[in-house]
């Protein structure tokens, strides 16, 4: 398989903070998130949450840390 890497020039972020933030979501017995976080090259260990509070929380975190002070 051949991948056309112009498809995807618009990863190349021109800052040098850049991070990843995948939440995988589905129902089972109420809400179940498992979100992945990545600033820069630097992998935080996933955070599987139940409630949309702790989603709300988690995101705010990672964009806090990515946007670091002052942010």
């Amino acid at each position: 398989m051949t991948i056309d890497t112009a498809l995807f020039s618009f990863v190349d972020a021109p800052s040098e903070r850049t991070g990843t933030l995948i939440l995988r979501v589905w129902v089972e017995d109420g809400l179940r998130v498992r979100i992945l976080r990545a600033i820069g090259p630097h992998k935080a260990p996933p955070i599987a949450v139940t409630s949309v509070e702790d989603v709300h929380t988690v995101v705010q975190n990672w964009l806090e840390e990515l946007l670091g002070p002052g942010g």
